[in-house]
């Protein structure tokens, strides 16, 4: 099996050559993107590493870890790859652990593979306090909004998959920067590929982060609604009929009754100096308390029953 690493590179000249020796130690190709690097990695790869098996791609203008992923993944296609890796150039992900992450792919028939930094206490000790309570915070919203519930990590941008599964996605409507793996997963979710977690060690260093998590937050919170919405519709809906998808009727119908009926009773004893009447104040707990129920209802059902039919489709 042709086996290919893609490795986006930004602002990386010193580790992103190194990196890229180290993955050809693993597989057969390795594809370097210059996402318009200031720093000319591109360059600095090709001036210290002679090998026709390392391919150099340039952008003319930066278009994110994700299109720069996207185009190493259409080059990757173009010369018949099998499986696809992606790695990052800033040596947090080690190049060692490529065998372990392709293997459930070869030899256990998996589709998509990813690292889990979580398995060890010892590596969530040396994880930066910020770091580790971002990452907890991001992996609860994109369980929810993905709905896979059995990844422990599905933040982790260590990745492998069979280049199969590109045939039924398009490359064209997944996110081009940070939040491209979730975007993936979601599409990966939909089509209900299972995937495996492998324990990894992740590296911090001195490297500088190009990402800005206070600027994201906003970005990243509303594509997480729009994918989980998405995903509702497929799972629930368009797909399959479930009760899932009573739950979430029961729980959405009464929330919303909840908020109306609040807003209207707010209102009316702003406008007429009154207070709200015990009754509708009864009805509203009794409206919030039957929506908050059947919403819990629902995640458990999601976070219960979707994992176990990705495994029963598996087999």
């Amino acid at each position: 099996m042709l086996t290919v690493a893609i490795i986006p590179c930004y602002k990386t000249p010193d580790k992103a050559p190194l990196i890229a020796s180290k993955c050809l130690n693993y597989v057969n190709k390795v594809i370097c993107v210059d996402d318009c690097c200031p720093f000319n990695t591109g360059d600095k790869i090709e001036s210290e590493i002679e090998n026709k098996n390392i391919y150099v791609i340039r952008h003319q203008k930066n278009l994110g870890v994700g299109g720069a992923l996207k185009t190493g993944i259409i080059h990757a296609l173009k010369i018949k790859a099998d499986i696809i890796v992606k790695i990052d150039s800033d040596g947090q992900m080690p190049p060692e652990l490529i065998p372990n992450l392709i293997n459930p792919i070869k030899e256990k028939n998996f589709y998509f593979s990813k690292g889990n930094r979580f398995r060890d206490s010892n590596i969530v000790k040396k994880m930066p306090a910020l770091r580790l309570v971002g990452n907890v915070f991001l992996s609860f919203l994109t369980k929810l909004s993905t709905g896979y519930w059995e990844l422990f990590d599905p933040t982790n941008g260590f990745i492998a998959f069979r280049s199969d599964i590109i045939k039924n996605i398009d490359l064209r409507k997944i996110d081009n920067r940070y939040f491209f793996e979730t975007d993936l997963l979601f599409r990966c979710s939909i089509n209900e590929i299972l995937i495996h977690e492998i324990p990894m060690n992740a590296i911090y260093g001195e490297e500088v982060s190009n990402m800005y998590p206070i600027f994201e937050i906003p970005n990243f919170f509303f594509k997480h609604i729009l994918i989980f919405i998405k995903r509702i519709f497929y799972h629930y809906f368009l797909y399959d009929f479930n009760p899932g998808s009573i739950s979430f009727i029961i729980s959405f119908l009464f929330g919303m009754a909840a908020i109306m009926l609040a807003g209207i009773s707010y209102f009316y004893a702003l406008l007429n100096t009154l207070e709200t009447p015990s009754g509708i104040q009864t009805l509203f707990l009794a409206f919030l308390l039957i929506s908050s129920n059947f919403g819990i209802n629902f995640i458990y059902y999601d976070a219960s029953q979707r994992p176990l039919f990705r495994k029963l489709r598996s087999i």
